[in-house]
């Protein structure tokens, strides 16, 4: 009786460790498909805590800013963003507002300098208490150059339409 005993004690330490195992399998996978789609977003995709740490930073922003990842985590945002954007972020702070945006705003990274709309929302656990916030960063550089683009291509219309009008006089 007592090494039947002991045999099903065995047995059933094996499936609960198969158990585990399976699912500590399962939650690395998740975790890899979720890091894969903050990576595979053309957005910069990062958040930090109640105290301004980053806590995540994708591979838009180590392109945009020149800063890696490991440079970047774990630091305040205001030493490792220019100086003007984490006092945007900082204005932004208030938990009772929900989403912030900001539009057009010009930065000089290591890079360039670029223009981005940035979206900041309350990062919330499952119990909805504040952890942080969730910024991301949209690099509109190239749209804003196509605007100024057609407004100069329009006022250049106009004044051909007006020089034409006067020659017709």
């Amino acid at each position: 009786m007592a090494v039947l005993a002991e045999a099903g004690v065995e047995v059933v330490g094996e499936n609960r460790a198969q158990d585990l195992e399976q699912k500590a399998t399962q939650i690395e996978r998740l975790k890899d498909f979720s890091e894969n789609i903050v990576e595979s977003l053309s957005v910069g995709v990062l958040t930090i805590d109640l105290d301004g740490r980053i806590e995540s930073w994708n591979s838009f922003l180590e392109l945009r800013f020149g800063v890696s990842r490991e440079g970047a985590v774990g630091r305040l945002i205001e030493d490792v963003m220019p100086p003007e954007l984490a006092a945007e972020i900082a204005l932004s702070d208030d938990s009772e507002r929900g989403v912030a945006s900001i539009y057009k705003l010009p930065l000089r990274t290591a890079a360039a300098e670029i223009v981005v709309n940035i979206a900041i929302a309350p990062l919330r656990d499952k119990a909805g208490e504040r952890q942080g916030r969730l910024i991301l960063l949209d690099d509109i550089t190239e749209r804003v150059s196509l605007e100024e683009q057609i407004r100069q291509t329009e006022k250049l219309s106009s004044l051909g339409l007006l020089a034409a009008g006067v020659a017709h006089e």
